[in-house]
Protein backbone atom coordinates (compact mmCIF):
# COMPACT_ATOMS: atom_id res chain seq x y z
CA UNK A 1 0.00 0.00 0.00
CA UNK A 2 0.72 3.78 -0.18
CA UNK A 3 0.55 6.22 2.53
CA UNK A 4 -1.95 8.23 0.22
CA UNK A 5 -4.29 4.84 0.33
CA UNK A 6 -3.44 4.64 3.73
CA UNK A 7 -4.97 7.98 4.06
CA UNK A 8 -7.71 7.53 2.17
CA UNK A 9 -8.90 4.49 4.57
CA UNK A 10 -8.51 6.74 7.63
CA UNK A 11 -10.01 10.18 6.21
CA UNK A 12 -6.97 12.22 6.71
CA UNK A 13 -4.19 13.41 4.78
CA UNK A 14 -1.21 11.97 3.46
CA UNK A 15 1.04 14.48 5.42
CA UNK A 16 -0.96 13.26 8.55
CA UNK A 17 0.22 9.68 8.24
CA UNK A 18 3.45 10.70 7.03
CA UNK A 19 3.72 12.50 10.80
CA UNK A 20 2.59 8.49 11.94
CA UNK A 21 4.98 6.29 10.48
CA UNK A 22 8.02 9.11 11.60
CA UNK A 23 6.60 9.30 15.10
CA UNK A 24 6.21 13.02 14.77
CA UNK A 25 3.91 15.47 16.74
CA UNK A 26 1.43 18.32 14.90
CA UNK A 27 -1.70 15.39 14.81
CA UNK A 28 -4.05 14.49 17.67
CA UNK A 29 -4.19 11.66 19.57
CA UNK A 30 -7.76 10.62 17.83
CA UNK A 31 -6.06 10.60 14.81
CA UNK A 32 -2.94 8.81 15.42
CA UNK A 33 -5.20 6.03 16.71
CA UNK A 34 -7.09 6.06 13.86
CA UNK A 35 -4.01 5.78 10.93
CA UNK A 36 -2.36 3.21 13.47
CA UNK A 37 -5.72 1.05 13.11
CA UNK A 38 -5.37 1.39 9.49
CA UNK A 39 -1.91 0.47 9.12
CA UNK A 40 -2.00 -2.47 11.68
CA UNK A 41 -4.83 -3.61 10.44
CA UNK A 42 -3.61 -3.73 6.30
CA UNK A 43 0.19 -5.03 7.40
CA UNK A 44 1.59 -2.03 6.31
CA UNK A 45 5.49 -2.78 6.62
CA UNK A 46 7.13 1.04 7.36
CA UNK A 47 10.32 1.68 5.15
CA UNK A 48 13.56 1.47 6.51
CA UNK A 49 14.35 5.58 6.21
CA UNK A 50 11.16 5.84 8.13
CA UNK A 51 11.49 3.62 10.86
CA UNK A 52 13.91 6.41 12.57
CA UNK A 53 12.55 7.93 15.92
CA UNK A 54 15.29 10.47 16.31
CA UNK A 55 14.17 13.63 16.22
CA UNK A 56 15.78 15.59 13.31
CA UNK A 57 18.14 18.33 13.58
CA UNK A 58 17.08 20.61 10.60
CA UNK A 59 14.38 20.06 8.16
CA UNK A 60 15.59 19.09 5.03
CA UNK A 61 12.77 21.55 2.01
CA UNK A 62 13.01 20.71 -1.46
CA UNK A 63 12.01 23.13 -4.31
CA UNK A 64 10.94 21.66 -7.42
CA UNK A 65 10.82 23.81 -10.46
CA UNK A 66 8.04 22.05 -12.52
CA UNK A 67 8.53 22.75 -16.45
CA UNK A 68 5.74 22.70 -19.02
CA UNK A 69 7.66 24.67 -21.70
CA UNK A 70 10.26 26.75 -19.96
CA UNK A 71 9.54 30.24 -21.05
CA UNK A 72 7.60 31.81 -18.31
CA UNK A 73 10.39 30.52 -15.65
CA UNK A 74 13.09 31.55 -17.62
CA UNK A 75 12.01 34.45 -19.71
CA UNK A 76 10.54 37.01 -17.18
CA UNK A 77 13.95 38.87 -16.34
CA UNK A 78 14.61 37.20 -13.35
CA UNK A 79 11.25 36.96 -11.95
CA UNK A 80 11.09 33.47 -11.21
CA UNK A 81 15.01 33.48 -9.53
CA UNK A 82 14.34 36.52 -7.18
CA UNK A 83 11.51 34.55 -5.57
CA UNK A 84 13.76 31.28 -5.23
CA UNK A 85 16.39 33.85 -3.95
CA UNK A 86 14.08 35.03 -1.09
CA UNK A 87 13.28 31.15 -0.34
CA UNK A 88 16.92 30.02 0.24
CA UNK A 89 17.13 33.05 2.05
CA UNK A 90 14.63 32.53 4.30
CA UNK A 91 15.64 28.80 4.59
CA UNK A 92 19.12 30.12 5.45
CA UNK A 93 17.24 32.04 8.08
CA UNK A 94 15.16 28.88 9.84
CA UNK A 95 18.85 26.59 9.63
CA UNK A 96 16.92 24.27 6.65
CA UNK A 97 18.40 22.29 4.39
CA UNK A 98 17.58 22.98 0.46
CA UNK A 99 17.35 20.98 -2.39
CA UNK A 100 16.28 21.99 -5.89
CA UNK A 101 15.20 19.81 -8.34
CA UNK A 102 14.31 20.48 -11.93
CA UNK A 103 11.21 18.56 -13.14
CA UNK A 104 10.17 18.35 -16.79
CA UNK A 105 6.55 17.85 -17.97
CA UNK A 106 7.91 14.66 -20.17
CA UNK A 107 9.62 12.94 -17.36
CA UNK A 108 7.75 14.56 -13.77
CA UNK A 109 6.49 10.90 -12.56
CA UNK A 110 9.75 9.70 -12.46
CA UNK A 111 11.33 12.56 -10.98
CA UNK A 112 8.41 12.88 -8.54
CA UNK A 113 9.14 9.57 -7.08
CA UNK A 114 12.53 9.66 -7.15
CA UNK A 115 12.12 12.35 -4.72
CA UNK A 116 9.71 10.48 -2.36
CA UNK A 117 12.48 7.85 -2.48
CA UNK A 118 13.81 9.38 0.16
CA UNK A 119 11.58 12.00 0.78
CA UNK A 120 12.28 15.60 2.57
CA UNK A 121 10.09 17.20 5.22
CA UNK A 122 8.21 19.30 3.17
CA UNK A 123 8.03 20.27 -0.83
CA UNK A 124 7.61 23.53 -2.44
CA UNK A 125 6.44 23.24 -6.00
CA UNK A 126 7.41 26.36 -8.42
CA UNK A 127 3.95 26.23 -10.24
CA UNK A 128 4.19 28.91 -12.86
CA UNK A 129 4.05 26.19 -15.68
CA UNK A 130 1.37 23.61 -13.99
CA UNK A 131 -1.32 23.11 -15.53
CA UNK A 132 -4.98 21.75 -14.26
CA UNK A 133 -4.20 18.36 -16.22
CA UNK A 134 -0.59 17.98 -14.29
CA UNK A 135 -2.33 18.52 -11.39
CA UNK A 136 -2.83 14.69 -10.37
CA UNK A 137 0.64 14.64 -10.75
CA UNK A 138 0.65 16.40 -7.30
CA UNK A 139 -0.63 13.04 -5.54
CA UNK A 140 2.77 11.20 -5.66
CA UNK A 141 3.70 13.82 -3.02
CA UNK A 142 3.44 12.32 0.47
CA UNK A 143 5.12 14.99 2.04
CA UNK A 144 3.46 18.31 2.89
CA UNK A 145 3.20 20.51 -0.38
CA UNK A 146 2.67 23.90 -0.98
CA UNK A 147 2.47 25.22 -4.70
CA UNK A 148 4.37 28.54 -5.56
CA UNK A 149 3.05 30.86 -8.46
CA UNK A 150 -0.18 29.07 -9.10
CA UNK A 151 -3.57 29.22 -7.30
CA UNK A 152 -4.33 26.04 -7.17
CA UNK A 153 -8.29 26.72 -7.63
CA UNK A 154 -10.77 23.99 -6.33
CA UNK A 155 -7.81 22.15 -4.96
CA UNK A 156 -7.14 21.28 -1.17
CA UNK A 157 -3.35 22.45 -1.29
CA UNK A 158 -1.47 25.42 0.00
CA UNK A 159 -0.59 27.49 -2.58
CA UNK A 160 0.84 31.48 -2.50
CA UNK A 161 0.04 33.39 -5.53
CA UNK A 162 -0.45 36.91 -6.79
CA UNK A 163 -4.00 38.00 -6.84
CA UNK A 164 -3.96 38.34 -10.42
CA UNK A 165 -7.60 39.34 -11.18
CA UNK A 166 -7.39 42.08 -8.73
CA UNK A 167 -3.37 42.84 -10.76
CA UNK A 168 -5.42 43.91 -13.71
CA UNK A 169 -8.71 45.28 -12.56
CA UNK A 170 -6.57 47.75 -10.88
CA UNK A 171 -4.23 48.23 -14.30
CA UNK A 172 -7.99 49.02 -15.98
CA UNK A 173 -8.93 51.12 -13.41
CA UNK A 174 -5.46 53.31 -13.36
CA UNK A 175 -5.87 53.82 -17.42
CA UNK A 176 -10.04 54.52 -16.68
CA UNK A 177 -8.71 57.19 -14.30
CA UNK A 178 -6.77 59.18 -16.20
CA UNK A 179 -9.35 59.04 -19.15
CA UNK A 180 -8.54 56.20 -21.05
CA UNK A 181 -11.74 54.54 -22.40
CA UNK A 182 -10.38 52.62 -25.25
CA UNK A 183 -8.57 49.78 -23.34
CA UNK A 184 -7.26 47.38 -24.95
CA UNK A 185 -5.09 43.70 -23.98
CA UNK A 186 -1.66 42.19 -25.10
CA UNK A 187 -2.01 38.43 -24.16
CA UNK A 188 0.06 35.58 -24.32
CA UNK A 189 -0.34 32.93 -26.85
CA UNK A 190 0.84 29.89 -25.04
CA UNK A 191 -2.01 29.25 -22.42
CA UNK A 192 -0.28 29.95 -18.68
CA UNK A 193 -2.56 30.11 -15.83
CA UNK A 194 -1.53 33.39 -13.95
CA UNK A 195 -1.61 35.07 -17.07
CA UNK A 196 -5.32 33.80 -17.82
CA UNK A 197 -6.06 34.48 -14.43
CA UNK A 198 -5.06 38.38 -15.13
CA UNK A 199 -7.28 38.47 -18.42
CA UNK A 200 -10.27 37.64 -16.35
CA UNK A 201 -9.81 40.05 -14.37
CA UNK A 202 -9.43 42.63 -17.08
CA UNK A 203 -12.42 41.67 -18.98
CA UNK A 204 -14.55 41.59 -15.38
CA UNK A 205 -13.40 44.83 -14.97
CA UNK A 206 -13.85 46.44 -18.50
CA UNK A 207 -17.77 44.93 -17.91
CA UNK A 208 -18.09 46.69 -14.53
CA UNK A 209 -17.10 50.08 -16.10
CA UNK A 210 -19.31 49.38 -19.03
CA UNK A 211 -16.26 49.80 -22.04
CA UNK A 212 -15.93 47.99 -24.70
CA UNK A 213 -13.61 44.63 -25.50
CA UNK A 214 -11.92 44.72 -28.61
CA UNK A 215 -10.22 41.42 -29.25
CA UNK A 216 -7.02 40.98 -27.81
CA UNK A 217 -3.42 41.31 -29.34
CA UNK A 218 -1.67 37.90 -29.11
CA UNK A 219 2.10 37.47 -28.77
CA UNK A 220 3.93 34.74 -27.89
CA UNK A 221 5.37 35.02 -23.77
CA UNK A 222 9.11 36.43 -24.76
CA UNK A 223 11.03 39.58 -25.48
CA UNK A 224 12.44 38.93 -28.79
CA UNK A 225 9.39 36.92 -30.00
CA UNK A 226 6.99 39.59 -28.71
CA UNK A 227 9.04 42.54 -30.60
CA UNK A 228 8.56 39.98 -33.75
CA UNK A 229 4.88 39.36 -33.48
CA UNK A 230 4.20 43.27 -32.94
CA UNK A 231 5.97 44.31 -35.77
CA UNK A 232 4.85 41.80 -37.85
CA UNK A 233 0.86 42.63 -36.88
CA UNK A 234 1.94 46.25 -37.69
CA UNK A 235 3.77 45.44 -41.08
CA UNK A 236 0.57 43.94 -42.05
CA UNK A 237 -1.89 46.46 -40.80
CA UNK A 238 -3.53 44.04 -37.78
CA UNK A 239 -3.08 46.65 -35.37
CA UNK A 240 -2.81 50.38 -35.07
CA UNK A 241 -1.56 51.77 -31.69
CA UNK A 242 -3.97 53.75 -30.07
CA UNK A 243 -5.83 54.59 -27.04
CA UNK A 244 -4.00 52.50 -24.24
CA UNK A 245 -3.45 48.59 -23.69
CA UNK A 246 -2.86 46.57 -20.34
CA UNK A 247 -0.14 43.59 -21.29
CA UNK A 248 -0.06 40.52 -19.37
CA UNK A 249 3.71 41.31 -18.08
CA UNK A 250 6.48 43.55 -17.82
CA UNK A 251 8.50 41.15 -20.69
CA UNK A 252 5.83 41.54 -23.80
CA UNK A 253 4.94 45.23 -22.57
CA UNK A 254 8.50 45.84 -23.11
CA UNK A 255 9.11 43.89 -26.48
CA UNK A 256 5.59 45.31 -28.10
CA UNK A 257 6.77 48.78 -26.85
CA UNK A 258 9.98 48.72 -28.84
CA UNK A 259 8.32 47.11 -32.11
CA UNK A 260 5.90 50.30 -32.14
CA UNK A 261 8.36 52.97 -31.58
CA UNK A 262 10.47 51.87 -34.40
CA UNK A 263 6.97 51.95 -36.76
CA UNK A 264 7.07 55.68 -36.18
CA UNK A 265 4.35 55.83 -33.29
CA UNK A 266 5.25 57.02 -30.09
CA UNK A 267 4.50 55.57 -26.45
CA UNK A 268 2.63 56.77 -24.44
CA UNK A 269 1.01 59.49 -27.15
CA UNK A 270 -0.13 56.93 -29.47
CA UNK A 271 -0.41 53.98 -26.81
CA UNK A 272 -0.12 53.78 -22.77
CA UNK A 273 0.93 50.83 -21.97
CA UNK A 274 1.21 49.23 -18.84
CA UNK A 275 2.84 45.63 -17.56
CA UNK A 276 2.74 43.51 -14.70
CA UNK A 277 5.78 42.37 -12.57
CA UNK A 278 7.82 45.65 -12.37
CA UNK A 279 10.87 43.48 -13.40
CA UNK A 280 14.15 45.35 -13.01
CA UNK A 281 14.28 46.49 -16.81
CA UNK A 282 10.86 47.98 -17.14
CA UNK A 283 12.29 51.15 -15.12
CA UNK A 284 15.67 51.48 -17.53
CA UNK A 285 13.30 51.37 -20.93
CA UNK A 286 12.43 54.89 -22.68
CA UNK A 287 10.31 56.03 -21.17
CA UNK A 288 9.95 53.95 -18.06
CA UNK A 289 7.48 51.36 -18.45
CA UNK A 290 4.40 51.76 -15.60
CA UNK A 291 3.51 48.72 -14.14
CA UNK A 292 2.28 46.34 -11.24
CA UNK A 293 4.66 45.65 -8.80
CA UNK A 294 4.69 42.08 -7.26
CA UNK A 295 7.24 41.42 -4.36
CA UNK A 296 8.80 38.90 -4.70
CA UNK A 297 10.18 38.62 -1.15
CA UNK A 298 7.00 38.05 0.00
CA UNK A 299 5.94 35.33 -2.27
CA UNK A 300 9.28 33.46 -1.34
CA UNK A 301 8.93 34.05 2.01
CA UNK A 302 5.47 33.16 2.58
CA UNK A 303 6.08 29.93 1.00
CA UNK A 304 8.32 29.18 3.37
CA UNK A 305 5.91 29.95 6.48
CA UNK A 306 3.44 27.82 4.52
CA UNK A 307 5.23 25.20 4.05
CA UNK A 308 6.49 25.54 8.28
CA UNK A 309 2.44 25.79 9.37
CA UNK A 310 1.94 22.31 6.61
CA UNK A 311 4.82 20.66 8.35
CA UNK A 312 3.68 21.49 12.07
CA UNK A 313 0.11 20.77 11.66
CA UNK A 314 -0.85 18.34 9.29
CA UNK A 315 -4.53 18.50 10.04
CA UNK A 316 -4.64 22.63 9.43
CA UNK A 317 -7.01 23.54 6.92
CA UNK A 318 -5.66 24.27 3.28
CA UNK A 319 -5.26 27.74 2.32
CA UNK A 320 -4.61 29.85 -0.69
CA UNK A 321 -3.02 32.90 -0.07
CA UNK A 322 -2.86 36.18 -2.62
CA UNK A 323 -0.13 38.71 -2.77
CA UNK A 324 -1.99 41.69 -3.98
CA UNK A 325 0.43 44.34 -6.50
CA UNK A 326 0.96 48.04 -6.53
CA UNK A 327 0.92 50.60 -9.24
CA UNK A 328 4.04 52.03 -10.13
CA UNK A 329 3.24 55.05 -12.77
CA UNK A 330 6.18 55.68 -14.83
CA UNK A 331 6.47 57.51 -18.52
CA UNK A 332 4.78 54.64 -20.86
CA UNK A 333 1.09 56.03 -19.79
CA UNK A 334 -0.41 59.24 -19.76
CA UNK A 335 -3.44 60.99 -19.27
CA UNK A 336 -6.05 60.60 -22.37
CA UNK A 337 -5.49 64.26 -24.75
CA UNK A 338 -8.38 65.31 -26.71
CA UNK A 339 -7.73 65.22 -30.39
Amino acid sequence: MTIREIANLAGVSPAAVSLVINNKKGISEETRRRVQAVIEENNYIVPDHKRGTAKRKRFRLCVIKYRTHGIALEENQGFIASIIDQIESRCRHFGYDLAMVNCKVTTAQETLREVMHTPPDGVIIMGTELTPSAYPLLDLLTVPTVVLDNGMNDMHIDSVVMDNEAISAEAVRYLHSIGHREIGYIRFSIPICNCEERYQGYLKQMTKLGLPIPEPVMVMPTLKDAYRDMKKLLAEGGYVPHGAAVADNDTVAIGVMRAIQEAGYKIPEDLSIIGVDDIPFSAMTMPGLTTMHISRSAMGALAVDALRKRIEYADWPSMHTRIAGRLVVRGSTMPLQPR
